[in-house]
């Protein structure tokens, strides 16, 4: 019991490294911000106090969005994994989801966990993606796309923009 819960919270992490690291430091900023906060409030600078709370919130919406995207990355990462294990090895599967880091972590972690990660690996790197590529390629075109609800559609639902699933 306590191996499979382990085991569980393993893949959990080990699906979408870059999220679970922009969250903690999310969460580290709005803990010093906090403390920040109501040192300034102790010390009675109204600024000061509305300032570090604005900041902080600015924060919370960067966490929300990285456990957004953790979930995500998590049900794309059992999406893979079953279209592997029940059709084997396909290089469309892996080009599909070749936009995103986040998404390319998935997708390798679901690999190795069906037999095929070596394999993987390879397609990522012949399609010229390296450790270094973390932006997704829509956002390296034009930063602004972010803000778009498409950008968001794909980013959050996974699996609704594969083609010959």
């Amino acid at each position: 019991m306590i191996k499979d819960f382990a085991l569980r919270h393993n893949n959990y992490l080990r699906v979408a490294p870059l999220p679970h690291f922009v969250l903690g430091l999310c969460i580290g900023m709005i803990v010093t911000l906090g403390w920040l906060a109501a040192e300034f409030y102790r010390d009675g600078h109204s600024l000061g106090f509305a300032t570090s709370v604005a900041i902080a919130l600015s924060w919370t919406t960067g966490a929300f969005f990285s456990v957004a995207d953790i979930i995500s990355r998590h049900r794309e990462y059992l999406r893979i994994r079953k279209m592997l294990a029940d059709k084997g090895y396909s290089e469309k599967i892996f080009k599909a989801v070749a936009a995103s880091r986040c998404q390319r972590d998935a997708a390798i972690w679901a690999a190795k966990q069906t037999g095929y990660g070596c394999m993987a690996k390879k397609v990522y790197h012949s399609l010229g993606y390296r450790w270094y590529h973390l932006m997704p390629d829509v956002l390296v075109k034009n930063p602004f796309r972010v803000f778009t609800p498409s950008f968001l559609k794909t980013a959050f639902r996974p699996g609704k923009n594969l083609k010959g699933e």
